[in-house]
C-alpha cells in the first residue's frame, strides 16, 4: 500500500466515523437527530465523502442484522448475517456516489444543488423501489418524527449549510460550518411538544411470547390465546393480535378459533384482528384477518421480509410481494385505520400511501422473536411511532417475542 493510498484513506475516515456516530446516537432512542446526517453531506470536500458518511450511518444503524439473521438462519451461523449487514449498508450508500456529480451540475447555486442532490440520492437509497423495499433507518423517518415542522426544518437546513460551506476555505470539514450545524439541531430538543395520542376507547392489543412458531406450536399458541381473546372482548370492542400468531390459516386453525368467530357473530360490535399466513395457491399472504360478525375480511400486507418470507426463486410457501398494491387501509369498528405489518414499519415506501387516506388509527402488529437481543424491535417501534406522529394518529402495537 503506497503512502498516497494511506493518505487518501485517512482523509476519508472522518466522513465514515461522523456518519456512524450520528447513526449510533440517533437510533433507536433519539431518531429526531438522524436527519443531521444529511447536513454533513455538503461539509466534506472529498468526492466520495457523501458515500462514506451514509455508509458509516447505515453500518451503525443496521448492525442488528448480524445476530437477527444468524437466529433466523442458524445453519449458516454469522456468515450470512455479516454479509446482509455489509452489503445492505453498501447498497443504501451507493446512490450517494451521485451526490457530488449532481451538485456540480449547478455550481452557481450551491444551496439548490445540495437540496436536489440530497432529495435524489436519499430517494433512491431508502424511499423508492427497489432499495426502498429494504431501506430501513432512513434519516427522513427522523424528520417526520417531528411532523411537518421537522420536515421543513431539514429542507431549510440542508441548503443553508451548503451555502455557508461554499463560503469558507477548502477544508475537509470547514470549521465555520460545524457550529451552525450543531445549533440548528437544537429545535429537535423540543420534539416532545407534539401531543401523545391514544387509541380509541375499547381498543386493545395482546402481546405474546410464543417465540418461533411452527405449524404445531402455532396451533398450541392459538389454543392458549382463545380464552385470553374472549376475556379481552368482554371488556373491549377491538382486539389486535401479533403478526402470523395463528400460523397457517387453514381449516384446523379456523376450528381452533371457532369460539372467537362465534362470539363476534353473537356480538356484532366486537372485532378481532388476527395475524395469520393466508394461503393463495402455492403462495402465502401475510394478513391481518379481521373477524367480525362471524365472518373474515383479509387485510394483506404489501412488503414481506425479503429472503426470509419473500423468495420468488422458491415460490412454494413464499409470501406475496405487492410493491404497487393498494394502500393498507380498512374500516374497523367505524374507524378508518391504516396498518403496517412488522417489517413494513421500518420502511417509508408502504407508509407513504397512508398519508392521503385520513386514517384515525395506525395498527402495528409484529413478530420479533428472531430479533430478540438486538435493537431491531426498538427501531421498528420508533419508526412506527414516527409515522403515527407524522399522520397525527395513535399507534396500536401487538408483538410476538
Amino acid at each position: 500500500m503506497t503512502p498516497q493510498t494511506v493518505k487518501k484513506i485517512l482523509r476519508n475516515c472522518p466522513a465514515l466515523f461522523a456518519g456512524a456516530l450520528i447513526g449510533l446516537i440517533a437510533w433507536p432512542h433519539a431518531i429526531f437527530l438522524a436527519p443531521i446526517v444529511f447536513l454533513l453531506l455538503p461539509l466534506f470536500r472529498l468526492w466520495a465523502a457523501p458515500f462514506l458518511v451514509m455508509l458509516g450511518y447505515h453500518l451503525a444503524t443496521t448492525w442488528g442484522l448480524i445476530h437477527g439473521t444468524a437466529v433466523f438462519f442458524p445453519y449458516v451461523g454469522l456468515t450470512l448475517g455479516i454479509a446482509f449487514w455489509v452489503f445492505s449498508s453498501l447498497a443504501f450508500a451507493l446512490p450517494y456516489l451521485l451526490y457530488k456529480p449532481i451538485r456540480n451540475r449547478l455550481p452557481k447555486h450551491p444551496a439548490l444543488a445540495a437540496l436536489l442532490a440530497t432529495l435524489i440520492t436519499s430517494g433512491l437509497s431508502t424511499i423508492l423501489p427497489p432499495l426502498g423495499l429494504i431501506g430501513w433507518t432512513s434519516p427522513w423517518i427522523g424528520a417526520i418524527n417531528e411532523g411537518w415542522l421537522g420536515l421543513a426544518w431539514v429542507l431549510f437546513a440542508i441548503p443553508l449549510l451548503a451555502y455557508l460551506s461554499a463560503k469558507v476555505d477548502d477544508a475537509p470539514v470547514p470549521p465555520l460550518v460545524v457550529l451552525p450545524a450543531v445549533l440548528m439541531a437544537l429545535p429537535f430538543i423540543g420534539a416532545f411538544a407534539l401531543p401523545r395520542l391514544y387509541p380509541p376507547s375499547g381498543w386493545t392489543a395482546i402481546d405474546t411470547h410464543g417465540g418461533h412458531l411452527t405449524a404445531v406450536s402455532a396451533i398450541e399458541e392459538s389454543e392458549r390465546l382463545v380464552p385470553k381473546v374472549l376475556s379481552a372482548l368482554r371488556q373491549n370492542r377491538v382486539v389486535l393480535l401479533p403478526e402470523t400468531i395463528a400460523g397457517y390459516f387453514g381449516p384446523g386453525t379456523k376450528a381452533v378459533w371457532q369460539p372467537v368467530i362465534h362470539y363476534t357473530k353473537t356480538h356484532p360490535d366486537k372485532t378481532v384482528l388476527l395475524g395469520a399466513a393466508v394461503p393463495h395457491g402455492i403462495e402465502l399472504s401475510d394478513d391481518l384477518v379481521e373477524i367480525h360478525k362471524g365472518r373474515f375480511i383479509y387485510l394483506p400486507d404489501r412488503i414481506p421480509v425479503p429472503f426470509s418470507m419473500w423468495h420468488p426463486w422458491r415460490p412454494e410457501a413464499s409470501f406475496s410481494m405487492r410493491v404497487f398494491g393498494k394502500p393498507e387501509v380498512a374500516t374497523v369498528a367505524g374507524h378508518r385505520v391504516g396498518y403496517l405489518i412488522c417489517y413494513e414499519q421500518l420502511l417509508m415506501w408502504p407508509a407513504l400511501d397512508l398519508y392521503p387516506q385520513r386514517i384515525r388509527v395506525l395498527l402495528a402488529p409484529a413478530n420479533d422473536w428472531w430479533a430478540e437481543g438486538t435493537d431491531i424491535p426498538a427501531i421498528q417501534r420508533a419508526s412506527a411511532r414516527a409515522w403515527g406522529r407524522f399522520l397525527g394518529v395513535p399507534v396500536l402495537f401487538a408483538v410476538n417475542s
